[in-house]
């Protein structure tokens, strides 16, 4: 079970001074005492931090060289578990990295402890040693991805892109006959609505190719750089060439010149452009089917939030781009984006029970809906939690084909899933069309609720995650690229897991072990940051595109003295700055949080009052579990701090104009946005928010952090620490200067890194690499799909089914 081996970062004793692997196995083993102490048995990664802290506070020498050793092999660790005496702890030697060690208390040296021991002692603790020592199911997926490109440096995770580029364009110093002859082959399979692109079908060899480019370009030289395509096009179809090149007689010739660098001295970035150039990409369907997705009324109603925004604003800018390169190719042919979600008959006075639906500001973006069925096939009219949707999601995605058949006339080149439930069922048409798969994350929940996956059978009633997290192993694994918004949902950072390392390690006691779920190492994690909507988010200084009515209306509703209707708390102050907040009331959202952290701050009390816009704030409003009791705990803080006078809770659903024009006004008058989550994804409302001009202060954990260069932008804090999460607001607010700085470099700031039409460009390149990726099939993907179908019809298909049968 058990390897004896010293941690090869461990240093050795010197005349120096430098510490010993023997003084730093003392200090761990009186640090694990320490532990024990304490009468728990099991330590997160924030309360190993916490314990370590205390303890090395009580070190007389606190900079001597053991100390830094023993921080330096802390760092990151993410979980320390006390069986009996020994001590075992998964460390984290770097970024996307795992090292599971355990210390016997009689131990001369640390030792090395495989993933399925440690697993065993880990269910141990929930089952018993007899129970956990039984054969179980280990999900493994490690070998089917053991000769996919990993990186090294951290600091190039989330850039899998570039790594698949170099490894393609290998191909050609490896063997050049074979790379032209695929590459050729890829160029003359491409059609786009039934029609050849690029090359025709009876060019037969790459060096046919070569001269037909020599040829081309050699009449090229010859006429205006202007010339458009349409009279060029008896040159192209001459010499084996379509349409796709460019529209003019200069594109034209660049790009083959382009290719006919690709075909005979290929390096990463040239191969990466030219398929970035290609127009490949004609349809593209979006599937998001939880919550309630429209165009108006229904941000903030149970799990309706950030997710409507970003999937809205990304498919415009899909088409915005792909619309763009077609001109720029020469095609007189139009995309379609497709947003695939549930249809909801008890619509509520949305439009979640309309089958289609135009979406606004674009030219050919729908969506379109089908229903949840029961096991009858009896259409389910109301709205279900994502925690309770897995047993309609199969006959979801049968029932999507015909209508998205019936849009398309035809099936779509990519599939963009969105978070678990969307990828589970982009995962099955993906399969079924032979489509390109692109996973977007948003959120994966196991990071979100402590204990997840040890105590999953406590939790499952609410949450059903057995299921869940089973359909993030499906669906992710499945996708042919990931993409997430920040590096800290794949690598986290230098002391926390990002949440995809975290699904790399863990077990369901009595259902699964995982011994490599997620590595966040390979090269199909590419990090494609969302962006902000220009039309809705602008500066508050840009008086001229401001709407005087709505500004007004939003300060008499939101920042009178008085509530009015939807709304709670007197405002004593009205003038007083805000510090705001704009959530659903989701426990992870944290909103009693920064009510607590206002609570505690006197100074913050008296220079700024709080307003809270969420949802709901009337308990009997609401028919799920989770928010209700998020709800009675803000109402519960507000009178225990007495905040009656201070606070504004508005219960509303504001549209892209008001939402805009809120930020605007808080940002009139002096205040900041805080953004407090326990976790957050990504954090578009900190994103729109610096773009209008708001200071902001938000979460240590997740996105927020990389959106915000704190000092600079905004300031990053932990919402644990209600006293330094308050003082964070406290120095924005009594400081005009400060407050100054900040708003000019949030908006430089989102700028320069979150723009729609940047994200659109990376997203549809990523999607164009993966296309050739899977044409050359360099990796044994029919070996993955047997594996994942298995895990489908023998884990999740019975759960799913059972989890009907029990309600």
């Amino acid at each position: 079970m058990a390897e004896s081996t010293a941690i090869p970062s461990t240093p050795s004793k010197n005349a120096s001074g430098t510490a010993s692997s023997d003084a730093l196995l003392h200090l761990l083993k009186r640090f694990c005492l320490t532990l024990r102490a304490t009468g728990e048995t099991f330590f997160l990664a924030d309360q190993i931090r916490k314990r370590l802290e205390s303890f090395l506070s009580g070190e007389e020498d606190q900079s001597g060289a053991p100390i830094r050793a023993l921080k330096r092999t802390l760092r990151g660790c993410g979980e320390i578990m006390l069986d009996g005496e020994t001590a075992y702890a998964v460390l984290r030697p770097g970024v996307g990295l795992k090292e599971i060690v355990c210390i016997p208390p009689a131990a001369e040296e640390i030792e090395s402890v495989d993933r399925g021991a440690y697993l065993l002692v880990r269910d141990t603790f929930v089952q018993g040693h007899e129970e956990a020592s039984k054969r179980g199911l280990i999900v493994d997926f490690s070998p089917f991805f053991r000769d996919f490109p990993k990186v090294n440096e951290p600091s190039d995770m989330g850039d899998g892109v570039a790594f698949l580029s170099r490894r393609l364009s290998a191909q050609l110093q490896q063997d050049p006959t074979v790379f032209r002859r695929r590459f050729l082959d890829f160029l003359r399979d491409r059609q786009l609505g039934g029609l050849p692109i690029l090359v025709g079908s009876h060019v037969d060899t790459p060096e046919q190719l070569l001269k037909a480019i020599g040829t081309v370009r050699a009449v090229l030289d010859e006429i205006e750089a202007d010339a458009p395509y349409n009279e060029l096009l008896d040159v192209l179809r001459s010499n084996g060439l379509e349409a796709g090149w460019g529209n003019s007689a200069k594109s034209i010739a660049a790009n083959l010149s382009l290719l006919a660098q690709v075909m005979n001295s290929s390096g990463p970035s040239r191969l990466e452009t030219l398929l970035e150039r290609l127009p490949l990409i004609q349809s593209v369907l979006m599937v998001s089917p939880h919550g309630w997705f429209a165009q108006e009324g229904v941000l903030g109603k149970p799990d309706t939030g950030g997710q409507v925004t970003y999937v809205l604003d990304q498919a415009r800018a899909m088409e915005h781009y792909l619309r763009a390169q077609f001109l720029d190719c020469g095609l007189d042919i139009a995309p379609t984006v497709l947003i695939l979600t549930r249809l909801i008959p008890s619509a509520e006075g949305t439009s979640c029970g309309t089958r289609r639906e135009k979406v606004f500001g674009a030219q050919n973006v729908w969506i379109v809906r089908a229903p949840f069925r029961d096991s009858s096939g009896e259409v389910l009219p109301d709205w279900i939690s994502r925690f309770q949707v897995w047993p309609y999601l199969e006959q979801f995605a049968e029932d999507s084909k015909a209508a998205v058949a019936e849009e398309l006339m035809g099936t779509p080149d990519l599939i963009i899933g969105n978070y678990s439930d969307g990828n589970l069922v982009a995962h099955r048409l993906a399969e079924d069309w032979g489509c390109t798969h692109g996973a977007c994350v948003h959120a994966l929940e196991k990071t979100k609720y402590l204990f997840s996956d040890l105590h999953w059978q406590d939790m499952e009633s609410d949450y059903n995650f057995s299921i869940h997290f089973t359909a993030d192993l499906l669906g992710y694994n499945s996708a042919d690229f990931i993409v997430s918004s920040s590096y800290r949902e794949v690598g986290g950072s230098a002391t926390e897991m990002g949440m995809i390392e975290s699904y790399e390690l863990f077990s369901m006691p009595g259902l699964y072990r995982v011994q490599s779920g997620f590595d966040p190492r390979l090269a199909r994690h590419n990090i494609v940051p969302p962006g902000a909507s220009e039309e809705h988010f602008f500066p508050n200084h840009a008086q001229d595109r401001r709407v005087p009515a709505i500004k007004k209306s939003l300060v008499k509703r939101y920042l009178s003295a008085e509530p009015g209707e939807g709304s709670i708390g007197r405002l004593d102050n009205p003038k007083l700055p805000p510090i705001f907040t704009m959530a659903r009331m989701d426990r992870i959202k944290n909103i009693p949080g920064l009510v607590e952290a206002y609570g505690r701050s006197e100074t913050l009390c008296q220079q700024a009052n709080l307003l809270i816009v969420s949802s709901v704030n009337d308990p009997s409003q609401s028919q799920d579990h989770e928010e209700i009791a998020e709800i009675q705990r803000t109402l519960e803080l507000i009178e225990t701090y007495n905040l009656w006078g201070s606070v504004r809770w508005v219960a509303a659903r504001l549209d892209k104009v008001e939402t805009g024009e809120i930020y605007r006004v808080v940002a009139d008058r002096r205040g900041v946005f805080a953004q407090p989550a326990l976790m957050e994804t990504f954090g578009l409302t900190v994103v729109e928010a610096m773009a209008c001009g708001l200071p902001v202060v938000v979460t240590c954990y997740g996105g927020p952090a990389e959106i915000v260069i704190t000092g600079e932008s905004g300031i990053v804090q932990d919402p644990n620490d209600h006293l330094r999460f308050a003082a964070a607001l406290e120095a924005i607010v009594g400081d005009d200067v400060v407050w100054q700085k900040y708003a000019a470099n949030g908006i430089q700031r989102v700028h320069d890194a979150f723009s729609w039409g940047s994200h659109a460009r990376k997203f549809l390149r990523i999607a164009n690499v993966h296309a050739y990726w899977n044409h050359v099939d360099v990796m044994n993907r029919q070996a993955l799909d047997r594996y994942i179908h298995t895990l489908y019809h023998t884990v999740y298909r019975p759960r799913a089914r059972a989890l009907v049968e029990a309600s």
